[in-house]
This record gives C-alpha cells, sequence and structure tokens, in this order.
C-alpha cells in the first residue's frame, strides 16, 4: 500500500491550501477586532514550565502554548500523538498503531531535541534519550504546557527544540467529586478512565486509574495481521498546606503496557510479523515549597524514574532493558524591585540494568552515570520593557562539561502588542547507546551536539482574538551520525532549520477557532538535503461551536510532503502530503451525564508519517461520562 501516489498528492495539497486560504483571511480581520476589545482573560494563564516558576504566559519571552483539561476532552484526542500534531513547530511521526515507535519533531530539530516532563521531572529512557508516548496517558493528564526554543539553560541537555511538561490531575474544587468514562471505538478499541479528587480545607487528594486497549491495525503496509496494544495505569497526588508557610506534594504514577510491532527477525534473521512488547513505567516525585519571607521562596524536589521494556520475536527473547534515574533538586526564587532571580542547582545519576541475545559481551560496558548543574535566571519588567536572561553549567562524568545560556527582550507598542528578540545556545548529550552501545558500535569519545537559536516574535492579544509571530534560525553542530566504522556513532553532522510559525485564534462565548501554521526550511548543512520526516509546510486548524447544551467540532491538520528512507530498500525517497479532517460532538444530557463521540478521518485518506508504515483510516468513537 504505498501513497506516493498522484490522488495522495493531489488530496493532501487541496486540503493544505484549504488551510492556507484560511490563514490568509484570519488575520486582518484578527487585528481589526482587536484593536476595538479589552484586554483578554487569556492573559491570565499561568505558565511554569518556561523559566522554572509560575509567570503569566503574556509575560513569558517564548513561543508557548498551554492546553488545558477542558481542550483535551472538547478534542476527544485519544494520545499525546493526537492532541499534539501539526500544533506551532511540532510534528509527530509513529511507525504505525498505539504503542509503536514514535518520534517528535520540534522546530524541525532531531526526536532527541525535545525534553519530555511529567510534572517537570525528566521521563525519557537513560538507553536511547527517548520518551516512549505509550506511557504518557492523557486520561491523567491536566494540562500540558508546550515551549518552543531552547531552555537548556534551564533544564540543562536536550532541550534544543523546546521542551513539553505534563501536568497530571490533581484536586482543585472543595469537597469530594468523581468521573468514571467508558468509550468504545472502531478496531475493538475500549477506553476506560476514573478519577477521583477531595480538598479539604489545606489537604488535596487525586487519584486516576485508566485502561486503553485495542486490536489495532496492521504496523507495515505489507504486514497480514493486526498489531495490537493494551495499557493500564494509575496516579495518586496528595498536597498539604501548612498554613501559608509551605506547600508539600507528593506523586507517584504506573503504567504497563502490552504492545504489537511488525518488522522484527527470528533466529535465522528471517523478516517476522510475530513482534511482542512489554513495558513499565514508574514515576515517584515530591516537591516542598518554603515561604522564607514574603520575597524569598525555596523548593526542594526529588524524584525517581523506572521504566522496562521485554520484546519478544518470533517467540524467542530479543532483550531487556531497564533503567533507572534519581533527581535532587533545590531552587531559590527571590523577588525584588528589579525583578525575579532564581538560583538553582540539580543533580541526576542514571543507571542501566540491560541484557539480551545480541549483545556483545556481558551488554553495556558502562551502564551508569551522573550530571551536576548550577543555574541562575533573571527576569524584569520594568514600564514597557521585559528582560530574561539565564545562564547554566552542567558537568556530566562521562563527556564532560557544558555551559548555555540565554536572553530575551520584549518591547509593549501597546497594551495589546509586543516586539521581542532572544538569543540562545543549547546541547544534547550523548545517550549510553550513542557511548557504550551493547551491540559493538558504542563511541565513548562523542562530543555533546551543541546549538544556538536566535529568534524576532510579535504578538497581539485582546479579548476574543489572539495573533502571533514567531521566526527563527536554529544552527546545531557536531549532530551525532552512523556513519563511522561498522556504522559506529561520530560527531559529523550540521543542519540549519530557519522557519515561521503564525498562530491566530478566536475565543467567544460560543465559537472558538484555533489556527496555527508553521513554513520551516530544515537543511542537513553537509548534503543540502531537506532533514528526513520533516515537513518545509503543515498546519492544523481547530473549530468548536456551542449550542446549549451541544458542541460541535471540527479538526482540519495537513503537512506537505516528507524526505524519508524507504522500508524495503532503504534508499532515500519522498514520503506524499496529506490533508485529514476530523468531527466531534458532545451533548450533556444531564448535570452528572454527558455524551460524547467522534469520527476521524473522516473521508478514510490513505497517507503515512513514516514510508512503509501505515496510520489509522476512518475511525468511529463514542462514549459516556458520569460526573459524582
Amino acid at each position: 500500500m504505498k501513497h506516493n501516489n498522484t490522488r495522495g498528492r493531489a488530496s493532501a495539497q487541496a486540503s493544505f491550501t484549504l488551510v492556507g486560504s484560511l490563514l490568509l483571511l484570519t488575520p486582518p480581520a484578527v487585528a481589526a477586532d482587536a484593536l476595538t476589545t479589552d484586554s483578554s482573560e487569556d492573559l491570565d494563564t499561568v505558565q511554569v514550565t518556561a523559566n522554572r516558576i509560575p509567570q503569566l504566559q503574556n509575560d513569558v519571552l517564548a513561543s508557548t502554548d498551554v492546553i488545558t483539561r477542558d481542550e483535551i476532552d472538547r478534542l476527544q484526542a485519544n494520545s499525546l500523538v493526537d492532541l499534539l500534531q501539526s500544533r506551532n513547530g511540532i510534528e509527530v511521526a509513529r511507525s504505525g498503531p498505539m504503542g509503536s515507535q514514535t518520534s517528535l519533531f520540534m522546530r524541525g530539530t532531531e526526536s532527541d531535541h525535545t525534553l519530555i516532563l511529567v510534572n517537570g521531572q525528566r521521563v525519557a529512557n537513560s538507553a536511547d534519550g527517548l520518551a516512549h508516548f505509550e506511557f504518557l496517558p492523557l486520561a491523567a493528564v491536566e494540562r500540558v504546557e508546550i515551549v518552543r526554543g531552547p531552555r537548556a539553560s534551564v533544564y540543562g541537555a536536550d532541550a534544543i527544540g523546546g521542551v513539553i511538561n505534563l501536568i497530571t490531575r490533581g484536586g482543585s474544587e472543595v469537597g469530594q467529586h468523581a468521573e468514571v468514562t467508558l468509550r468504545a471505538g472502531s478496531d475493538g478499541t475500549f477506553r476506560q478512565n476514573a478519577q477521583f479528587s477531595s480538598v479539604e480545607d489545606d489537604t488535596r487528594l487525586s487519584a486516576n486509574l485508566h485502561h486503553d486497549e485495542s486490536d489495532g491495525f496492521s504496523a507495515r503496509d505489507t504486514g497480514s495481521e493486526d498489531d495490537g496494544y493494551e495499557a493500564t495505569g494509575a496516579e495518586l497526588r496528595l498536597g498539604q498546606d501548612f498554613g501559608q508557610q509551605a506547600t508539600l506534594s507528593l506523586g507517584v504514577a504506573n503504567t504497563e503496557t502490552d504492545y504489537d510491532y511488525d518488522d522484527c527477525y527470528d533466529s535465522s534473521f528471517s523478516a517476522s510479523e510475530d513482534c511482542h512488547g512489554e513495558g513499565s513505567q514508574m514515576v515517584l516525585d515530591a516537591s516542598l515549597l518554603t515561604h522564607l519571607n514574603p520575597n524569598w521562596d525555596m523548593t526542594v524536589s526529588v524524584a525517581r524514574t523506572r521504566d522496562e521494556y521485554e520484546n519478544t520475536e518470533a517467540g524467542s527473547d530479543a532483550g531487556r532493558v531497564a533503567s533507572t534515574r534519581n533527581e535532587v533538586g533545590l531552587r531559590h526564587d527571590f523577588y525584588t524591585d528589579l525583578g525575579t532571580l532564581s538560583l538553582g542547582v540539580d543533580h541526576r545519576e542514571e543507571s542501566l540494568d540491560a541484557d539480551g541475545p545480541y549483545f556483545t559481551a556481558e551488554g553495556y560496558s558502562v551502564d551508569s552515570r551522573y550530571a551536576t548543574g548550577v543555574y541562575g535566571s533573571w527576569h524584569l519588567q520594568q514600564q514597557r520593557h521585559h528582560v530574561t536572561t539565564s545562564l547554566r553549567y552542567d558537568d556530566d562524568n562521562r563527556y564532560g562539561h557544558q555551559m548555555t545560556g540565554g536572553s530575551s527582550y520584549a518591547y509593549d507598542l501597546t497594551a495589546a502588542q509586543q516586539l521581542g528578540a532572544s538569543y540562545s545556545s543549547a546541547f544534547k548529550a550523548p545517550n549510553l547507546i550513542d557511548l557504550y552501545s551493547p551491540y559493538g558500535s558504542g563511541n565513548p569519545d562523542l562530543d555533546a551536539e551543541t546549538s544556538t537559536t536566535t529568534e524576532l516574535f510579535w504578538r497581539l492579544q485582546q479579548h476574543h482574538w489572539h495573533l502571533g509571530l514567531n521566526a527563527f534560525q536554529t544552527d546545531i553542530d557536531n549532530l551525532i551520525s552512523y556513519e563511522g566504522v561498522d556504522f559506529s556513532p561520530i560527531n559529523i553532522d550540521r543542519s540549519r532549520i530557519r522557519g515561521v510559525e503564525l498562530s491566530s485564534g478566536w475565543q467567544g462565548e460560543a465559537l472558538s477557532v484555533n489556527l496555527a501554521m508553521t513554513w520551516q526550511d530544515p537543511e542537513d548543512r553537509d548534503t543540502g538535503e531537506q532533514l528526513k520526516r520533516r515537513a518545509q509546510r503543515f498546519a492544523r486548524l481547530d473549530a468548536d461551536y456551542a449550542l446549549d447544551d451541544w458542541s460541535f467540532g471540527a479538526t482540519l491538520r495537513g503537512s506537505a510532503s516528507r524526505s524519508d528512507t524507504d522500508a524495503d530498500t532503504y534508499t532515500d525517497t519522498r514520503t506524499a502530503g496529506y490533508g485529514v479532517v476530523d468531527l466531534r460532538t458532545s451533548w450533556q444530557v444531564m448535570p452528572n451525564v454527558k455524551l460524547s463521540a467522534k469520527l476521524d478521518n473522516i473521508f478514510d485518506r490513505e497517507y503515512q508519517l513514516v514510508n512503509g508504515y501505515n496510520t489509522q483510516g476512518r475511525y468511529v468513537e463514542g462514549g459516556v461520562t458520569f460526573f459524582f
């Protein structure tokens, strides 16, 4: 089932042209209305990810999005992939159904150049440095905070393209509340979720249970059997205020997954579809915020993440990898007439326990590492002037030390308009597979990948309308590429990504419309070719309308063609662009009962995100939610 065909290209081009036409129509109306309306309620949205301190989103001198629980429910997204796909600067490529290998490209950077956090804690696997999306269930998420652009001077390694922070659900309303959601869909899909919260005086307790299962579809376009998926998880959080002096937060989350996939091999190295994996991830976190005086806060945090994967291919053991990460941090925030000053230190230790039939010797020659970072940031607002600057020093016992920094300046042209610029550096630490691969191809002499990003931005935000324009250039050096002897990793490649992001939206009493569109040029500077699996244009349009107890919505997402590698011949190829339309509706039958349904890919478009791998065809799902 190949999709580099004329019909596929034509349909994709038509859909993408529709997005572009809507884009051309929207901004003038936005600007005209914005100049005649009052300040926006959206200015009160608090964002904590960009600088690790609570800030009004409009005061953050970076390109950000905050996706709330209400939006997640309204969109009826099944996964983080569905929620993020084609938002500004974000492309997600999944090799088949849920549970399949997933890559996220933010602003054209590599899939391991985006730092994924859960409640501010890293969740990437210590072996390959990638966050595994099957362990990130949306049912447990209260909000998603997205920061585009480098944040290494705040978080350290891996935040070249940006940061995505998943903040899990907690109690907010006084009293006891519960909700239960039951959903069923195509391909033998069933989802169940139960959420409970209790808020009394200074104590907040919440719990979440979730289970997803699906028969799925064949991952490979040449496959003959469905690849199913099942995930079960639970989260528990406790918050306690000690008067006005301190706040304690504790959390534990665990997810177990089973998944099928294609493209594995039996003992004679013949291709097989009998590929199965099991995984688990546990995240423990705790933090204590202490108000030492009205102008001085101190935060102490600790976290532990453990994940494990075990694969079976053609009935034989294919290996097991378990990784553990322990983190501790200390930060002081000082609030003065000259702005907010933050000083912090964090320490991280990682270890692996792995074995497999294809490992050389006993596996990883080095199976642990540790890193310590010291950082500071300063945020100042004086009349129309906004300044943010940060500096960080990291020391890793396996590859050495790194210094990163960033500065941003913005000027308020009017009460509604802001113009600004920023310059930041970042780096990506080699992972343990790069350094000490158990397959005999590691290179312990690798340097960290480094980058610099320059950005200009303009934004306009008023009562109903918002409009933003960001132009950026990111240069990455010392990219780790598997081009050495026996395909061992070496530092060789250089990339330059130039891009423009446009966001626009309307939020009225009944109608909400949000448009995101990205133009980019992700170029391999050594070859002059487009970086693989990155489109030069992609967009997303979400529109929803509420009528009494009913709501109706639609999403149009489209992408231009991408450079790729043929899954069968391993030669260079291109994967066709696509345009997909999703519909949704919900009905609040009574105060404690809500029905919802959706129809994804209503025209049953055949398209691919990764060459040779299928995506979801037309899909229908419905469900009921009970509130107690």
